[in-house]
């Protein structure tokens, strides 16, 4: 009987905390591209694995504390997770591998997989600046 009780309430605890972690996960990530000359794209990401890549992504890069150095950020990723809560971040697009978190302002650098995994994900952002920055600057 005492068992029973036990797992009747574990079971009760694991579906009410369901829908707050359903809350905390990433459920879109929208890059947003504007320059001074006009150019504008914007793509927004709500596959599971990518939005599951992108925190793997971000988390990593928060270990790895940065100071921008004359970086051009004229991308920002606007990361929804659950239904009313965004965080948006500077992306570096002249080949610097760095975001910036805009509520702290801290910066953070990417591992050189994950930013090249990030403009993978965001090809069509990209594809919009018109030329490869990394190979520019």
């Amino acid at each position: 009987m005492k068992r029973t009780l036990c797992i009747l309430l574990l079971a009760i605890f694991a579906v009410l905390a369901l829908p707050a972690y359903a809350q905390s996960k990433l459920t879109e990530a929208t890059m947003i591209y504007e320059d001074y000359d006009g150019n504008h794209a914007d793509w927004t990401v709500n596959d599971d694995e990518e939005l599951d890549e992108l925190v793997d992504m971000l988390t990593r890069a928060k270990k790895n504390r940065a100071t921008l150095d004359n970086c051009t950020m004229n991308c920002t990723l606007l990361c929804k997770v659950g239904e009313e809560t965004l965080i948006s971040f500077a992306v570096a697009t002249d080949g610097c591998p760095f975001v910036t978190d805009q509520e702290s302002g801290r910066t953070y650098r990417l591992e050189e997989d994950d930013w090249a995994r990030l403009w993978q994900i965001y090809e069509q952002i990209q594809d919009a600046m018109g030329y490869d920055a990394a190979l520019v600057f």
